[in-house]
């Protein structure tokens, strides 16, 4: 059997991230053969990974960049088993340094569906023990009319990143474009919202929503006879007029909810968030638009 030496233990683990045991082991199988054993370590781990492929993968990091010339910016989401993994320093810098390359590379300008990218988190997840996902990312790249900003909450599982365009001076208004950029990816993290308007919320999306609140209506107006049969209270049916208003209340509440621009406005809960935007646009001297969100939400779809 070969002399293992505690350099080669070093070196090995310095290329792994291994434990010393499993490069003592990795060496003596190898009879002190580095680059085999590698081999035989990176082996161990994928099997040890393909044991761990069904459990949920329900905890994370977000992280966001902005490029050096401050007009691009991405947006990054990893996913892990364990909030410890989690927070791991080795993590977090992979994460800060994909996030990072995703602004200079395009071929990485969407990690999750980059071969590249997905070997290199494989390794980390070797090293960490853990299954290991890039769950999805998005550059907002630079443009001549938009402007863009990103919040990440305080405990890196939520972020979000928004883009308006403005057709007025550019240069005049980035500084309060990107203002308001940064409140609405706030107000995405804080209200979680699905679309960003109406329009793009499928119609049977809308449908099954008004499915629901019709037999919650018709639950209502069964417990309300059943009531009036036990009090002799009289009662009156709602007409069909009356249901339909109340649906379309319903759903209108539901796209308040669900849709960006529909809700209330976080700094101003008398605004909504378009006219929080139209008022932007008039102080300004331009059309203020919300292009796009993206809205990243560890464990969350």
């Amino acid at each position: 059997m070969a002399v293992i030496t505690s350099e080669q233990v070093m070196s090995l683990r310095s290329q792994t991230g291994a434990g010393i045991m499993d490069c003592k082991g990795a060496l003596n199988e190898t009879g002190g053969d580095i680059a085999k054993a590698v081999e035989f370590l990176r082996k161990k781990g994928l099997a040890g990974l393909a044991k761990r492929a069904g459990r949920a993968m329900k905890e994370g990091v977000v992280v966001a960049k902005t490029s050096a010339d401050g007009n691009a910016r991405a947006l990054l989401e990893i996913n892990c088993e364990t909030d410890f993994v989690a927070k791991n320093p080795d993590v977090t810098a992979f994460a800060s340094a994909l996030a990072a390359e995703m602004l200079s590379d395009a071929a990485l300008a969407n990690p999750a569906e980059s071969e590249k990218a997905k070997e290199r988190l494989q390794a980390l997840a070797m090293k960490m023990g853990e299954n290991m996902q890039i769950r999805r990312g998005v550059v907002y790249a630079a443009a001549a009319n938009l402007a863009s900003n990103y919040y990440v909450h305080s405990d890196n599982r939520k972020g979000a990143m928004v883009e308006l365009s403005f057709d007025g001076s550019l240069a005049a208004a980035k500084a309060e474009l990107e203002t308001l950029a940064r409140e609405l990816a706030m107000q995405s993290v804080a209200m979680s919202p699905k679309f960003l308007k109406r329009e793009e919320v499928a119609a049977d999306v809308v449908a099954k929503e008004r499915e629901i609140y019709r037999a919650k209506m018709e639950q209502d107006e069964a417990a309300a006879k059943a009531l009036s049969a036990e009090t002799g209270k009289p009662y009156k049916a709602k007409t069909p007029e009356v249901v339909e208003k109340m649906l379309e209340g319903r759903v209108n509440k539901y796209f308040q909810e669900s849709c960006l621009l529909e809700q209330a406005s976080i700094r101003d809960t008398k605004l909504s968030v378009s006219q929080a935007v139209k008022n932007l646009g008039a102080k300004l001297g331009g059309n203020v638009v919300v292009t796009r969100f993206s809205c990243f939400l560890v464990g969350i779809e």
